[in-house]
């Protein structure tokens, strides 16, 4: 850390506002980038202010009009430092002002990016401090408690009064939610506060628990994992003793650091071989994995570097290998650190035991291992080399406890200058390389190739088109028709979006989906596909046609979004019935915290929404789930349909389907029929809806109401 340059840990992604942009312009921006502050610059890009979610908490509770402009509320003490400023000299700077993150600037004082506590935390790379320090080292005993029925504008106030960027939601001394200050934020980028709202209006931050003996890397780790930046300390019987943020640990383990570094200065004595004793454990300490011995990410930095200018200077080829063992956390998980570490130390001892005397394996944290190989005489030569490096890992390893484990890896290969000509570029490629290996099966190597820069740059594009697809209106509803089998008619439709991208053309949902659920696009997407299949239902019922619309809901939705609200305020924005708006969710879904999904499905039914599973039979449903479950249709999956009736197992899956769901009391209906001998056998089992291209592909609203017609004539 003491030779890395603050540019490097700075995020640049992340673009400032102007001042005369205003409150709401702000609170979307955070809301969009899912980030805790705004800078504001002039128009020569300086910065001039920071407008943060606390300053959204302030705002809430004065109930204050968010047309206001951005300049007359943000924070003017801008505190901001060079790019080229030393990390570590950097984090001392912004622990001695008190803040939580610093703002980067080049030498014209123009705004470069943002630095965060999260950033200097990951890079601190002090993992046996962090593991030797405990909850209890770090947490916060006096905390900001709420009742359930607190109003959202006391809560603000609350939080912002005491400065706190939470409050924890109590009952009988147990916490059961926390709502924080993006949670505000993201609410008032939808509209502002009224006077008399309660925090039941906003979706409640999932909250997690732990212990307060668990260690400071676990901690750290959890936080990392599930994305949030503060944990809720229990005691054994869940009673609510304190919290941590992300703050106390990075302060605690960059305190015992220099009190570390303290105890042995002071211990020096005024022997000069004492004193240079002490300076290689330092430089040990700041440039070597304490677990492994390896070199580390710093010092593999600063020596690639070198090696990538030596090799363009002198015209020959470089190799960078990065490396990561896969399913290494399930080692951990069944076996425990011990074993892991063990492991890692191991494999360690094989890489530099397989590559040559001049080559440089390091340990960039974690399960992530580099290896720089110089002088390559032939491209080819890389090849053999990772090959052995690949067999040497996947030999079984028989650890001290006794324990044989068995491991393989995947690595991404970057050649230079050929492939980059930059250091921050070979980091990049090799990254994409490594991504491209395990997407491929994993335990294989991959060459960088420069179509993976281009598969994630058209990925990267396409998220950025999607986030204002709704808005620009190139998002549209297709409907394919459930027919009823006895009868022949068309009873209901199922919606199903596309997505018209300008100057491309339709956009696949396997390749939009995705994308969308990755990031949580998917919610505003999904809220849109409700209201949408409501009104050109109501337009349809307003000429006639009582068709039933069913809607598909993701497993995203169901975790993250309030379906009833949504479905009730779609229903009352379009007027149409909820007795034909049927809501499909797949099995996975249902499986997905059961409790709160079983009152969300009953809370569906009370409005009388019909209630389907999508997808039956692919994933992990049982017989007394779905007797839990007010379930209205069970859908059975294409792969099913697809080989009746020549296929014996599949043919009996869907005929056990259709029966169970007599039984239950359930409509089953087919997905994917195509041909008519398999409407012929679903039609002789009982089934009693089917949708397909034996009746018609999903097509516009358009197309699919002169289908309608024709069945009327």
């Amino acid at each position: 850390m003491y030779n890395q340059k603050l540019s490097s840990i700075a995020t640049k992604f992340i673009s400032p506002l102007e001042a005369n942009k205003t409150v709401k312009d702000a609170i979307l921006k955070m809301k969009e980038d899912s980030i805790s502050s705004m800078v504001i610059v002039d128009k020569h890009s300086k910065p001039i202010g920071i407008f943060t979610e606390y300053d959204v908490l302030k705002i809430v509770a004065s109930l204050s009009n968010h047309d206001v402009l951005i300049e007359e509320v943000m924070s003017k003490n801008v505190f901001y430092i060079n790019e080229n400023i030393y990390v570590h000299d950097a984090y001392v700077l912004m622990e001695q002002r008190g803040f939580r993150h610093v703002i980067v600037v080049d030498d014209e004082e123009k705004y470069v990016g943002i630095a965060s506590e999260g950033d200097f935390l990951r890079h601190m790379g002090f993992e046996d401090i962090a593991k030797n320090k405990t909850i209890e080292d770090a947490m916060h005993e006096s905390i900001l408690t709420i009742e359930q029925d607190s109003s959202l504008r006391e809560t603000a106030s609350l939080m912002a009064e005491k400065k706190c960027d939470y409050a924890i939601i109590t009952k009988d001394q147990k916490p059961v939610g926390i709502i924080n200050e993006r949670d505000i934020t993201h609410y008032c980028s939808k509209k502002e506060i009224l006077e008399n709202e309660t925090i039941s209006v906003i979706r409640q931050h999932k909250m997690y628990l732990i212990n307060k003996s668990v260690s400071l890397e676990k901690a750290s780790q959890m936080m990392r994992e599930h994305g949030v930046h503060q944990l809720i300390v229990v005691d054994d019987v869940k009673n609510l003793i304190g919290l941590v943020k992300r703050h106390d640990i990075l302060k605690a383990i960059h305190g015992s650091y220099f009190d570390y570094l303290l105890q042995t200065i002071n211990s020096k004595t005024e022997n000069e071989k004492v004193l240079r004793s002490h300076k290689e454990e330092l430089e040990k300490l700041a440039n070597y994995d304490q677990l492994t011995g390896l070199p580390n990410r710093l010092f593999f930095q600063t020596y690639l570097k070198k090696s990538l200018a030596k090799a363009i200077r002198s015209k020959q080829t470089l190799g960078l290998l990065v490396l990561d063992l896969d399913r290494f956390k399930s080692i951990n998980d069944s076996y425990g650190h011990t074993v892991g570490d063990e492991l890692l130390k191991t494999i360690s001892l094989r890489l530099v035991q397989r590559v040559r005397e001049g080559d440089l394996v390091a340990r960039l944290g974690g399960d992530e291992f580099a290896i720089v190989l110089e002088d390559l005489s032939k491209e080819d030569d890389i090849v053999g080399v990772t090959n052995s490096i690949l067999q040497t890992i996947s030999n079984t390893c028989k650890l001290s406890n006794g324990v044989e484990v068995s491991i393989e890896a995947s690595v991404g290969i970057v050649l230079a200058p050929k492939n980059a000509k930059t250091f921050e570029q070979i980091l990049q490629y090799a990254d994409s390389a490594l991504y491209q290996a395990k997407s491929e099966g994993r335990g294989i190597f991959q060459f960088y190739a420069d179509e993976m820069t281009e598969k994630i740059l058209q990925k990267t594009a396409y998220e950025q088109a999607l986030r204002s697809a709704i808005s620009q209106n190139q998002l549209e509803l297709y409907y394919q028709p459930q027919v009823h089998i006895k009868t022949g008619k068309i009873i209901s439709a199922e919606a199903l979006i596309r997505w018209n991208y300008p100057n491309i053309g339709m956009i696949l949902p396997s390749i939009f989906i995705p994308i969308a659920e990755h990031t949580g696009l998917i919610n505003p997407i999904g809220e849109w596909v409700i209201h949408e299949a409501c009104r050109q239902g109501k337009i349809w019922l307003d000429k006639g046609y009582h068709l039933i619309i069913a809607v598909n809901v993701s497993p995203n939705q169901v975790k993250f979004q309030n379906i009833p609200l949504v479905v009730s305020e779609a229903l009352k924005a379009s007027g149409y019935h909820a007795d034909k708006l049927e809501i499909e969710l797949t099995e996975s879904s249902f499986m997905q915290r059961e409790e709160q999904t079983v009152e969300m499905l009953h809370a569906l039914r009370a409005k009388g929404i019909r209630l389907a599973i999508d997808d039956f039979g692919t994933g992990y449903s049982s017989l007394s789930y779905l007797t839990r479950f007010p379930i209205d249709v069970l859908k059975i999956d294409k792969s099913f349909v697809d080989n009746i009736p020549y296929e014996k197992e599949s043919s009996t899956i869907v005929v056990a389907i259709i029966e169970m769901s007599k039984a239950l009391g359930f409509q089953v209906l087919a997905e994917g029929v195509e041909q008519q001998e398999q409407l012929d056998f679903l039609a002789e089992k009982g089934c009693n809806i089917y949708q397909g291209y034996i009746k018609s592909k999903p097509i516009p609203a358009q197309e699919f109401e002169k289908l309608l017609e024709e069945q009327n004539h």
